[in-house]
């Protein structure tokens, strides 16, 4: 349904129109409802104080908790300036903005105009960011909680760094990719509890991020800048990314350190630590989600098959049979390397060990529903490999450890633990 904008509000108005206003303030409110955003905006520039009150007071109950870009397909057709007021009006209405291209024109103009400070925003999420979106942050929305910055432009560690210093209250933090990324150091702040980075930046300063005291979940997902060298000459995958899980796994040992979920992709160690029963962490859960890869070499019409290499397989068989006492779940949905051979001597090694019976090994569609269900991760996962783990609390949270699903929500597609 679409309504003609162009009204005339006043004397000799068309007898339809002066029906219209006629209206009781529900009978308006419901055609309101079924416009689309831009409409909603054009009629308020009709300049009739009743549109523009049942306007704002439909955008303050819809948009209440979350105002979702990506989900209004005709803001992309908005003149810049008709974005930027829409962007005005909702960053007073709700307390998550996410989603905004943060590069586009419109996106840019209302960060320019902004004067005074959204206290009350704790969400914000970019699909795309530059260097004025970062500069403009600490200003717009001091008291942000979770920022997500998707894939930036230009952005120097100085630039990120002052943001950091300057939101106090940030949790959680994503970036997608940066240019040289895999160059690139940052300060991150002392209170994250949730971090997702390209697996490049995350094998660059590995040891740094686990220092982070209240670090609970890390992400490490492959990086599509594949303009800086990525991609090996294979076209596998991220070559940043290969050696990952063990990387996270020695910082983990021997630390007083908080993390209770990893999720990676990367290929499998071949030399994943054999872990003593006496050691730091418990693994709970363990799902590894892999296909083979045909790579098409353009050059001479080759193909080219990309398995998991077998001496990566042994080295995992080995891991799980040391963590058998604490492992509840395995999960190998959507895996090619899950073979009749090798659930069998998963099962095998894990039985001499004492840990779950047979049963549990089985390569089935059990979590196809929660698949569905999975956040952007799970789009964007490149399915030569992904690797998600989930610790019992260490030592020093022992007595906590009954609760990380219920205080954490591991379990739960909002943090994602399935990519």
């Amino acid at each position: 349904m679409r309504f003609k904008t162009s009204i005339t509000i006043g004397h000799g108005e068309p007898p339809r129109n002066r029906r219209l206003m006629e209206l009781d303030d529900d009978c308006l409110l419901m055609i309101c409802e079924h416009l689309a955003l831009g409409d909603q905006l054009r009629l308020m520039e009709v300049q009739e104080e009743r549109f523009s009150s049942l306007i704002l007071q439909l955008w303050s109950n819809r948009y209440a908790k979350l105002f979702d870009f990506r989900r209004e397909q005709q803001l992309n057709l908005l003149k810049p300036d008709e974005l930027a007021q829409i962007l005005d009006h909702l960053g007073w209405r709700t307390r998550a903005l996410i989603n905004l291209p943060g590069t586009g024109e419109g996106c840019r103009k209302w960060l320019k105009r902004m004067r005074q400070s959204l206290n009350h925003l704790q969400i914000l999420s970019f699909t795309k960011s530059n260097t004025l979106v970062i500069q403009k942050l600490p200003y717009l929305c001091p008291n942000v909680v979770d920022l997500k910055l998707g894939e930036c432009e230009g952005l120097t560690p100085l630039d990120v760094d002052f943001m950091f210093e300057n939101l106090k209250n940030l949790r959680e933090f994503e970036m997608r990719s940066s240019w040289n990324c895999s160059q690139q150091r940052y300060q991150y702040p002392r209170n994250l509890e949730i971090l997702k980075l390209p697996a490049c930046m995350i094998t660059a300063c590995v040891s740094q991020i686990f220092q982070l005291p209240r670090l609970r979940l890390l992400t490490a997902f492959l990086c599509r800048n594949s303009e800086h060298g990525h991609l090996d000459n294979d076209g596998k995958a991220n070559c940043s990314g290969t050696g990952t899980l063990s990387a996270c796994l020695q910082q983990i040992r021997g630390r007083n350190c908080r993390i209770v979920g990893l999720r990676l992709q990367c290929r499998l160690d071949d030399c994943l630590p054999v872990v003593d029963v006496k050691e730091v962490f418990r693994l709970q859960s363990f799902a590894w989600h892999s296909q083979l890869t045909v790579h098409y070499d353009v050059a001479d019409g080759s193909v080219k098959w990309m398995p998991q290499r077998p001496q990566a397989v042994r080295s995992l068989l080995r891991f799980l049979a040391t963590q058998a006492a604490s492992l509840r779940e395995l999960n190998f949905t959507r895996n090619a390397h899950a073979t009749p051979t090798f659930l069998a001597q998963l099962d095998a090694h894990l039985k001499r060990a004492g840990g779950c019976p047979s049963p549990q090994l089985t390569n089935t569609d059990a979590d196809v529903e929660a698949d569905r269900g999975a956040d952007a991760d799970t789009a964007e996962t490149n399915d030569l490999a992904f690797v998600e783990l989930k610790l019992l609390h260490l030592p020093n949270e022992q007595m906590e450890a009954g609760t990380v699903d219920s205080d954490e929500g591991l379990g739960q597609k909002d943090n994602g633990l399935l990519m």
